[in-house]
């Protein structure tokens, strides 16, 4: 009898054993059953867990009526993930529904545009050598190669040629890679790490007014908040409107009540600085003055009254305000934030700002 029932109870438990794993077979998602765990040749994209090694950079934003090859990418990349979207380069309502559904499915707030967060889960996966999809195509796009959606030596090549740039060269794209490609911008190389607390101002050749400026102590970035340079000119050398030259400036002043010509309120004074021309060009050395880190409001901090169908100068309006006389400017509630952290640090002597 006791035998009896000792084996009975070995059955059921070999059954309830049997339909859990069958019920976890039946649970496991998309990119759990697409994730490679053998190294070598895949004949599909590694798409890595959402919320692992996602890069939190930053990234444009899309929306219906955006046109171009990011648009492209981003198609690609939400094929990749199962939705039935056209990479046609052009963001229409279809789109914008692949992008809810992705949203929702994610857990972002299902708004139809591609901004910095899902990006990041867009791009949270990787393609390597022997991959194929739609995900190698959304790379093949970035690097104006034949979107052919197969990852061979060409291919790699063009990567390894791409991560040159400052990135880590190891022919994968991952989400880091994939920010690069994207935006333009690539990762700093290893610096000596700067004591005490710094300033760094991270220049986007792609997307200008996404380019960055961070609160840096003892070489660990505590805030960053996105930034814009010049009038959309690339050339140190311009004048009043091209970008700050790369470099470093000691913090001259700072004020919270500046009343100037242009600049007024929230705003920290950098020392002039003499650029450098482009080798092979003929551009003339020369020395850049009036140069902030400001925004665009009253002298006492405030914001100026709307003048319709005319840019205010002490009224931030939109991301075209980005845009200034070769300074970096934020918004005016990033500035009071960058200033509320400096002041619990007690505005550091030697505050320098360095920008690559």
């Amino acid at each position: 009898m006791r035998k009896n029932v000792r084996n009975l109870l070995l059955q059921g438990l070999a059954a309830v054993l049997l339909a859990g794993g069958a019920l976890g077979a039946v649970n496991a998602t998309g990119d759990e059953a697409n994730a490679s765990t053998k190294p070598g040749p895949r004949s599909g994209s590694h798409l890595t867990p959402l919320k692992d090694r996602a890069f939190t950079g930053v990234w444009p934003t899309l929306k219906t009526g955006s046109r171009g090859t990011d648009v492209r990418t981003a198609q690609h990349l939400l094929a990749a993930r199962g939705y039935a979207v056209a990479p046609d380069s052009a963001y229409g309502k279809k789109t914008a529904a692949a992008v809810r559904k992705f949203q929702t499915r994610v857990g972002l707030k299902a708004d139809g545009v591609v901004g910095p967060k899902t990006w990041s889960k867009l791009t949270a996966l990787t393609v390597a050598r022997g991959d194929k999809g739609h995900a190698v195509k959304a790379v093949q796009v970035q690097l104006t190669l034949k979107a052919d959606g197969i990852f061979g030596k060409k291919t790699h090549a063009a990567v390894a040629a791409f991560q040159k740039k400052n990135l880590k060269v190891d022919g994968v794209v991952g989400p880091k890679t994939f920010n690069a490609l994207i935006t333009g911008s690539t990762a700093a190389k290893p610096k000596p790490v700067v004591r005490g607390y710094s300033l760094e101002f991270s220049k986007n050749w792609k997307y200008p007014t996404y380019s960055k400026l961070s609160l840096v102590r003892d070489g660990k970035v505590l805030k960053s908040w996105r930034a814009g340079s010049g009038l959309g000119s690339k050339d140190e050398c311009a004048s009043a409107k091209g970008w700050l030259p790369s470099g470093a400036y000691k913090v001259r002043a700072h004020f919270t009540n500046r009343d100037g010509d242009a600049i007024d309120g929230y705003a920290i004074q950098l020392p002039d600085k003499t650029c450098r021309p482009k080798a092979g060009t003929k551009q003339q050395r020369v020395t850049r003055t009036d140069l902030f880190i400001h925004s665009e409001m009253t002298r006492n901090g405030g914001q100026g009254k709307d003048n319709p169908n005319r840019d205010d100068a002490d009224r931030w309006e939109s991301a075209n305000d980005y845009r200034s006389l070769g300074c970096i400017k934020l918004t005016p509630t990033d500035i009071k934030d960058l200033f509320k952290r400096l002041d619990q640090a007690r505005w550091p002597k030697n505050l320098t700002l360095h920008v690559s």
